[in-house]
């Protein structure tokens, strides 16, 4: 399922995650966008990208040379709504950001959300606006499809070594194709290992 990603917005017309993501170092806003868009187009997920904080508030956790930088948000429908953000440094900072998140969702619950005034901007827009979209998306693209090869193979029980046998591939090139963080990977070997898996390949521009 992929989610459409846009930023909570206060009363007041400000977006909270969009103007802390604003003051990050640009390499910050890469690792977390990243992660977002990995939710994005894998949820649900879990750890150890995402925890469940409480019914319908999770938080997304990226690390960042500075600690571990967290962005809740709830999810209704086909939404993902981004609440609040903060690196954690202290409990309190743990604290406090719930609090406000809860409060947050309270105030987007009830009703179509989509008509919700608290729906602020597109998160593709942020990341449009600093040059960082194509490069997130390709790197989230490639994680949650090593996330679903992974987990067809636990479903299958499918080793590492089997499934390279099946692909007429190396182990060292499985690997590579594993690895969340590498993304060099072509049409043909995605198609091979759909083969190996009985599965079929499906690509779509949307």
């Amino acid at each position: 399922m992929r989610l459409d990603v846009v930023f909570f917005r206060t009363d007041s017309g400000t977006e909270p995650v969009r103007k802390w993501l604003k003051s990050l170092l640009v390499s910050h806003k890469k690792s977390i966008g990243e992660d977002i868009k990995t939710v994005q187009f894998g949820w649900p997920l879990g750890m150890p990208l995402v925890r469940k904080i409480e019914p319908y508030l999770w938080e997304v956790r990226t690390k960042v040379p500075d600690g571990i930088a967290r962005t809740l948000f709830t999810v209704d429908g086909n939404l993902m709504i981004l609440l609040h953000g903060f690196i954690k440094k202290t409990k309190k900072d743990i604290s406090e950001g719930t609090s406000n998140s809860q409060i947050q969702v309270k105030a987007i619950s009830g009703g179509r959300i989509v008509k919700n005034k608290h729906v602020g901007s597109s998160f593709d827009d942020f990341l449009k606006e600093e040059e960082l979209l194509v490069e997130t998306e390709a790197t989230a693209a490639k994680r949650v499809l090593a996330y679903q090869i992974q987990k067809e193979m636990a479903e299958q029980h499918i080793s590492k070594s089997d499934l390279a046998r099946r692909m007429h591939s190396s182990r060292s090139s499985l690997e590579r194709l594993l690895d969340p963080e590498n993304p060099s990977v072509t049409l043909l070997t995605l198609e091979n290992v759909a083969i190996a898996l009985g599965k079929r390949l499906k690509i779509q521009i949307g």
